[in-house]
């Protein structure tokens, strides 16, 4: 990857929630193999997540890490809408912001959120575990429409899903040295060859059509990107990133641009640990931190943070 691409956090894009800029509007009906995509609502903000299960919510670090449950609901609009309330919020441990590796962008940006009473609209999915590089995946996030021509056109909608499709170009190593595959890559190919950023510029390699390829805007943050694999959807991985190949104000998001995110198949473990550990009742949580006296809310939050 060329790292003098020039990344962009979505939470920091000109606005708070823009869209997924190409693809198309999705049914939001039960019967969507989307359904289980939600709006992830923060301080009135929209962005994105997944149901893992009823109970939880798959997103991006850099949407909840820091902020209280009570400031956090998730919104499903499949069928009825069903807005759910935050009652916990686990951070990947080893998330420390969003500022930038050698590679030019963050790791382990993924959170869980635990819902105060469990989603009834829709169900949750299965990660994705097989190879990454080439496969065509399916992204689905919230927000309002524009294309790779002209960029975001209308502003964000918590009740508006649009999905879209894309190839994965590359992969990028563990920050930490494992050497194993954590972050995923691809470009936003548009109707000339120019617009391709990675690969050869053959049919194969280029846009997967006007009304198909996509590419992440803000707002799009946490949302996940599926594969079908063998019939069944997948979570493949969670939008975190954005990047311009051009350094031109709101070029993160028109055909040239980058988008990319965090794997979940390296992040295996710790999402089926988090989602299967009880959350200690309020009054057991009260009596923990009574007992250890000196733990204060500012040093919580700076181990999240």
């Amino acid at each position: 990857m060329n790292k003098s691409l020039l990344f962009a956090c979505f939470a920091c894009v000109a606005a708070p929630a823009h869209a997924l800029v190409g693809g198309a509007g999705d049914a939001n009906l039960a019967s969507s193999p989307f359904a289980g995509v939600g709006a992830v609502i923060v301080n009135g903000g929209t962005f994105s997540g997944v149901l893992l299960d009823p109970w939880h919510v798959l997103t991006a670090a850099h949407v909840v890490a820091g902020k209280p449950a009570g400031a956090i609901q998730f919104r499903l609009n499949a069928g009825a809408a069903e807005t759910l309330s935050a009652a916990a919020v686990s951070v990947h441990p080893g998330y420390i912001g969003t500022t930038p590796g050698t590679d030019g962008v963050w790791h382990d940006d993924l959170a869980i959120v635990r819902l105060a009473a469990p989603a009834t609209s829709a169900g949750g999915y299965a990660l994705y575990t097989g190879p990454a590089v080439g496969q065509t995946v399916a992204l689905a996030g919230y927000g309002g429409v524009g294309d790779g021509a002209v960029g975001v056109t209308a502003g964000a909608n918590a009740s508006v899903k649009r999905s879209g499709r894309n190839r994965i170009d590359q992969v990028l190593p563990d920050d930490d040295g494992s050497g194993a595959a954590e972050v995923f890559v691809f470009d936003f190919d548009g109707p000339a060859a120019a617009s391709n950023v990675f690969g050869p510029a053959t049919p194969g390699n280029l846009t997967l059509g006007a009304s198909v390829e996509a590419q992440f805007a803000g707002g799009d943050s946490g949302s996940p990107v599926f594969v079908n694999d063998n019939g069944v959807w997948k979570i493949f991985g969670v939008a975190n990133f954005n990047g311009s190949t051009t350094g031109l104000p709101g070029s993160n998001v028109l055909f040239g641009s980058v988008g990319g995110g965090s794997l979940v198949a390296p992040y295996a473990g710790w999402i089926a640990q988090t989602v299967t550990t009880p959350v200690p009742e309020a009054d057991t949580w009260a009596m923990l931190l009574a007992g250890l006296g000196m733990v204060s809310w500012a040093a919580l939050r700076r181990r999240r943070d």
